[in-house]
């Protein structure tokens, strides 16, 4: 998903997140992934405020919040800095935020994670832009983690991994073991009830993470329940189809594909993939700094004009053997969740594929798991079931089947 999706509810960005903040430091400095660095404060958002946001989901993402619970909290906003591992293997700082529903002394709280989609521009990040979906969550009464990623806000000397698994699980596992030394240091407990949610790449990243806590770490992770939406589940053919497309509408998202998969595999290709002039956009166009707008301009919806056709019918054929094999790695379907897991995606899906989610149901039940099932986006009827379009209605959907699992809220 694209920042565009932010950019709707602009006005609303309770930009009272940019006001002066206090740093405190973080009890343990030792030098390991998961490690808590620091916490700067913002003034805390009131109950007028969650109300605000609460009314942006619904009038600006069309997304039913009257599940949401009546009781209302204000709210405090914790920036935390934290260690974490790049794919190459280097230890260094990344940033997220974590919304506390300010309850009285002794409330506990359910845990979501909430993996961010995808964005293109570091003013969207979580640490710096003021999510009213989190916003919306905290005030409701569940204590909300967001992690930046790696690229972005305190880590902007980095390339985002895009969609990359490993990283994209490790950044989020790190952020859950630092919000907790937060919540200890702060005194607030959380209910052990957990539950992880993303859209896009963040539906991508929900299910990496999923897979990272039920393969390695059941016992520091349970889960109550898991809601990945419209993410590429199957990267493999997402890559075959995007590439595949006669005319791409989002020429700008699969470039930061090959860019970040580039430099992180190491393959040194951009100039074989794409044609000139499009190679230099894409190996200068994603520091962070320039509109998704400007970069499809950038760049052409015409795949072959786009790409060089050697790479193109060897990459759609039997050729690109290497490149391939590495976006197999990052492959995230063929497993058997225990978690209940609802993969919710839109039928018109043309950015990240419907069948996405249709193929990891069903090598999951092959699998042998019984707990996933697929969540069809349920938009109106003469509206298009498209990427963007089901955000709302995957909002709706997560709220309906979180807030009555959740206790303490």
């Amino acid at each position: 998903m694209s920042s565009s999706i932010y950019s709707r509810c602009a006005l609303f960005i309770l930009m009272l997140l940019s006001g002066c903040a206090c740093l405190d430091k973080a009890d343990n400095l030792t030098e390991k992934r998961g490690t808590l660095v620091r916490i700067s404060s913002s003034p805390s958002l009131d109950v007028n405020a969650v109300n605000i946001a609460i009314s942006v989901l619904h009038t600006g993402y069309g997304a039913n919040t009257s599940v949401l619970p009546g009781n209302r909290y204000a709210v405090a906003i914790q920036r935390i800095v934290y260690k974490t591992l790049t794919p190459d293997g280097r230890l260094i700082d990344v940033s997220g935020v974590v919304a506390l529903p300010l309850k009285p002394a002794g409330k506990s709280s359910p845990l979501i994670s909430y993996q961010h989609p995808t964005i293109l521009q570091d003013g969207y990040a979580p640490s710096t832009f003021a999510d009213p979906v989190m916003i919306s969550l905290a005030g409701s009464g569940f204590i909300v983690a967001m992690p930046d990623y790696i690229g972005y806000a305190t880590s902007t000397t980095e390339l985002h991994p895009y969609l990359h698994a490993q990283s994209l699980a490790g950044t989020t596992v790190d952020m859950l073991r630092a919000a907790r030394q937060l919540l200890a240091q702060k005194n607030i407990s959380d209910n052990g009830q957990l539950f992880l949610m993303g859209y896009s790449e963040g539906g991508y990243a929900t299910l990496a993470t999923q897979k990272e806590m039920e393969q390695h770490l059941a016992a520091e992770f349970p889960l109550v329940a898991s809601m990945p939406g419209a993410g590429p589940y199957d990267i493999s053919g997402t890559a075959r189809y995007s590439v595949g497309l006669a005319s791409n509408p989002v020429p700008e998202l699969l470039g930061f594909f090959f860019k970040a998969y580039d430099f992180w595999y190491g393959w040194n290709s951009i100039n074989s993939i794409y044609k000139a002039p499009y190679n230099a956009v894409i190996a200068t166009g994603y520091d962070g700094s320039i509109e998704q707008a400007t970069l499809r301009a950038a760049l052409s919806s015409d795949s072959a004009t786009l790409f060089n056709s050697t790479f193109r019918s060897g990459f759609l054929g039997g050729g690109e053997s290497a490149i391939k094999a590495d976006i197999a790695k990052n492959d995230i379907y063929n497993w058997a969740p225990i978690t209940p897991t609802h993969l919710f995606h839109g039928q018109d899906d043309t950015i990240a594929p419907y069948a996405n989610s249709t193929t990891a149901f069903a090598a999951m039940t092959k699998a042998g798991s019984t707990s996933v099932v697929v969540i069809n986006c349920t938009t109106p009827a003469g509206v298009r079931r498209d990427h963007f379009e089901c955000f709302g209605d995957y909002l709706s959907q997560e709220f309906a089947w979180f807030v009555p699992l959740a206790f303490n809220l």
